[in-house]
């Protein structure tokens, strides 16, 4: 059974989609095919798969009987005394319903004419105490209002389930509005929204049935009431509040998501999974072939056939789709449920630019030997080692082989460099293996913003790149360490995308830092990878992180983990304090050189 009073942001905005919902089933003849219902409430911004989420999640709401999807007071007390239907339909609905839907709820319920019906609702609401009939048309359950006569203080706010700690706050504000006019004090009172009618009808009821003997009483909870519901801007909550009408997205857009993720409670009849036939393949292809971004057959089912992951046969008939037009090489397959024109993507997805080769250094010391050498493993210590193998210093061309993780996270956390900033691209070494699909080889991904815009990115698992970035990346301001998530959802190949406030601390670069780096690659032509090495620590009085050193070198130029923490180790000017993973520079010891114990350890 539906809960009347709800308190949590998600059961508010869950309320407010099954409002939605509710709405539409009374406004259509029947649901045994949702497309009408969809087409009902699209202009609320619900679709066909949405609207199937919604019914299939919320039990308490709804039920599928009969192979319809009804509310599921028609299930439960269709037979029940006509009061009882009234009252299940309100609480089920959680906020004040027009008449109209309410009558034609009811006569659907009760399978008769709604001109039939609506007079002995009508005389319902408006003798039962436990209903009120606004004179605009709506109707709702009473213990929403404030109702009360000549009672104390105490007893009133008692019968109303209020205390004086919820209406002391008030006292200063709704208390001091005048009631003479309630539209006027309905547009005063509901500045301080979220507020409860309660609260509003308190100060009403105090101010318009003085205590004093042989005082008029004019206090009326269903015209204040109805003066707040016709108020603009506002909207009543299954929290028993009246709300800024603009948390309305937030909670559509919350109830959506949540429901997405669900898993569905309702158990649908068994239904004999989707037979597709040549004309079905050819019609999806063509489609597709239409397209100039990789299609969904997921969608393509949706529209069609009006199946989505709430129907009980869908993963069946959506591998089955998958295979089919895999099978019939009409159309390419760029992973998860995704097609696209065959041979259709860019050039640049199958090589890895230019730009991420490594700088091979020539450089020569005085006595001929090469100055940025690099060491075997053996001559590094193991935080060294450690710090090596964290995935912030790993890049393309330069990863090691991952463990994949014994279970796999919905969301991970990726952290932009400047040089994939630059030219739109981002490292797969950054996903735990298996995150991301391994095959096919090349794939088309859907980032989604919070925004809803989508952006379609190239996934190349030879090449281990992300491409087709550039605009994305270059609306953030944050050069390096800008730090995003991406999460999975129910639709494949497409994720959640989110920029998270907070730079990462070991890859930020502020602009500042960003334009002295560029000052020194323009004039790095003639220095070694050690010099350049010395003139970025020497910007650090308190020492740098390794990865911090790795990404302000690789703004200079393109080096390997290897030569800069053979670097680090081989030369006496550089060193770390014991326990500490800080690197320092110290141009007193740049005369000693390299450290000659490393020697052996040096490749050749």
């Amino acid at each position: 059974m539906a809960k009347t009073v709800q308190n949590s942001k998600f059961d508010v905005a869950r309320a407010y989609a099954d409002r939605i919902v509710l709405s539409g089933i009374a406004r259509v003849t029947s649901t045994l095919r949702l497309g009408e219902l969809a087409q009902e409430i699209a202009d609320k911004g619900i679709t066909l798969s949405d609207l199937r989420q919604l019914l299939a999640t919320n039990p308490e709401r709804f039920a599928y009987h009969d192979r319809r999807w009804l509310p599921r007071p028609r299930v439960e007390v269709a037979q029940g005394p006509l009061s009882e239907l009234v009252s299940r339909t309100l609480k089920n609905y959680a906020a004040p319903m027009p008449m109209s839907e309410l009558a034609s709820e009811i006569a659907l319920t009760k399978g008769i004419s709604r001109g039939s019906v609506e007079p002995r609702v009508q005389a319902i609401l408006q003798s039962d105490e436990r209903f009120f009939l606004t004179p605009s048309g709506y109707a709702g359950l009473s213990e929403w209002m404030f109702i009360a006569s000549d009672e104390s203080d105490d007893e009133a706010l008692f019968k109303n389930g209020l205390t004086e700690d919820d209406v002391a706050p008030y006292r200063t504000s709704v208390g001091r509005t005048s009631f003479d006019d309630f539209e006027r004090a309905a547009r005063t009172t509901l500045n301080h929204v979220p507020i409860s009618p309660k609260i509003i009808g308190y100060y009403a009821w105090k101010q318009l049935n003085p205590t004093e003997p042989y005082e008029p009483m004019l206090y009326d909870p269903v015209e204040l009431f109805d003066a707040l519901l016709q108020t603009p801007g506002v909207v009543f909550g299954a929290d028993g509040k009246f709300h800024s009408s603009s948390e309305v997205p937030g909670w559509l857009k919350l109830a959506l998501k949540e429901a997405e993720k669900a898993t569905p409670f309702v158990e649908v009849e068994e239904a004999a999974p989707l037979e597709l036939g040549e004309g079905d393949i050819d019609e999806m292809a063509n489609r597709v072939l239409a397209s100039p971004v990789s299609l969904s057959v997921g969608k393509l089912l949706q529209e069609k056939y009006e199946l989505t992951p709430a129907d009980r046969t869908y993963p069946e008939d959506l591998a089955n789709a998958v295979r089919a037009l895999k099978d019939s090489g009409l159309v390419w397959h760029v992973g998860g449920d995704r097609f696209r024109k065959p041979d259709s993507a860019p050039e640049f997805i199958y090589t890895i630019p230019e730009f991420f080769h490594f700088y091979r250094s020539e450089f020569l010391d005085d006595d001929g030997e090469p100055i940025d050498v690099e060491l075997s493993d053996d001559g590094f210590g193991s935080s060294l080692r450690k710090e090596m193998g964290h995935t912030l210093a790993q890049d393309v061309l330069d990863e090691d082989e991952q463990i994949k993780p014994k279970k796999m996270p919905e969301s991970v956390r990726l952290v932009l460099k400047s040089l994939h900033r630059e030219i739109g691209t981002f490292p797969l070494c950054q996903f735990p293996p298996g995150w991301l699909d391994f095959d096919p080889k090349v794939q088309e991904l859907v980032f989604v913003d919070s925004s809803g815009k989508e952006l379609y990115v190239w996934l190349n698992n030879e090449t281990r790149l992300l491409y087709n970035l550039l605009d994305w990346w270059f609306e953030q301001q944050i050069e390096s360490g800008a730090v995003f998530t991406l999460t999975r959802t129910q639709r494949p190949n497409v994720f959640d995308f989110r920029w998270e406030d907070e730079a990462d601390p070991l890859l930020f670069i502020s602009s500042e830092r960003m334009e002295q780096l560029r000052d020194l690659a323009a004039r790095a032509e003639d220095l070694s990878t050690y010099e350049i090495l010395m003139e970025v620590l020497s910007h650090y009085n308190k020492g740098a992180e390794f990865v911090t050193i790795l990404a302000e070198t690789n703004v200079v130029r393109r080096v390997t983990r290897r030569t800069v923490a053979s670097i680090l180790t081989g030369y006496h000017c550089f060193y770390q304090r014991k326990g500490s993973p800080v690197w320092h520079f110290d141009p007193k010891k740049v005369e000693q050189g390299f450290d000659k114990t490393k020697r052996k350890y040096v490749r050749t």
